[in-house]
């Protein structure tokens, strides 16, 4: 359910159809579902996976690579900042997950969430983007070198790539914001400017790249992350992410992400087409 592989073309973050609804449960009042979404903003480091695939776009960009003037590059890149600026995703985020989940299932996840062997995986998770866990990321990977996972570790990380939008997500997450990034550079060049066609070559292209190498690349980021996690908790995770909750809960918060990135990419185009 990660989030997010951070790269470029190795972006991380997260796929999802944003028109498809989640069938089967009726809406209620916002109560569970709201507190849910708190949880899960929480339990899994959800600002810091929201922030990666645009940190990772933005990027790209500082370098002007079409030669805007200084001034125009300076004010696409603040306009881009303002419209990803991380309350605002998580504003977009939480609106969007109430409105796929009903209270009951909300209050259904909510204590599946809370088992001690879930929270062991999700404390994990929370860990790899602090300042600590970015040093023992270091460490751990030399392990990994001097003594490679058991073959039964290596199968719980695989069955959760299988299982959830670990790898795919993060690919379509990226274009999404590509794609707004290119459209406001045609707008502000006054060389260049990119129809639909050209637009949708160049995700492609950018899709294709990163294709090659998200799976492995969301492997070796899982296999950091859930180093310490004993692996029945890690097997006991997978089992809930393959329940019926377990994939209605990735599927939201898929669709959620993705409807995140389209409401960011709206404000960042309205933002630079204004005067």
């Amino acid at each position: 359910m990660k989030l997010i592989s951070r790269f470029v073309c190795h972006a991380t973050v997260l796929l999802f159809l944003v028109s498809l609804p989640l069938s089967g449960f009726s809406q209620s009042s916002p109560d569970s579902k709201q507190a849910l979404a708190d949880q899960l903003v929480e339990q899994l480091a959800l600002k810091q996976q929201l922030e990666e695939a645009p940190d990772d776009i933005r990027m790209q960009f500082e370098q002007n690579p079409l030669n805007l003037t200084p001034q125009k590059n300076k004010r696409m890149l603040e306009l881009f900042s303002d419209a990803y600026e991380s309350q605002r995703l998580l504003d977009n985020f939480k609106s969007a997950l109430q409105q796929l989940l009903n209270d009951e299932l909300a209050a259904e996840l909510s204590q599946k969430l809370s088992d001690p062997d879930i929270r062991a995986v999700t404390d994990a998770q929370q860990e790899f983007y602090t300042l600590q866990g970015k040093r023992k990321r270091i460490i751990t990977k030399y392990e990994m070198e001097q003594q490679a996972p058991s073959p039964e570790r290596t199968a719980a990380i695989s069955a959760l790539i299988d299982t959830t939008s670990a790898a795919t997500g993060s690919v379509e997450s990226s274009i999404v914001i590509l794609r707004s990034v290119i459209k406001a550079l045609g707008s502000l060049s006054e060389q260049h400017s990119f129809n639909e066609g050209q637009i949708d070559a160049v995700a492609d292209n950018f899709r294709t790249q990163m294709e090659a190498g998200v799976s492995q690349q969301t492997r070796n980021r899982l296999m950091v992350t859930y180093y310490h996690v004993d692996t029945e908790a890690l097997d006991k995770y997978v089992t809930f992410m393959q329940s019926d909750s377990g994939q209605l809960l990735d599927k939201a918060i898929s669709q959620s992400i993705q409807s995140t990135y389209e409401a960011a990419s709206q404000r960042f185009l309205q933002a630079v087409e204004t005067p």
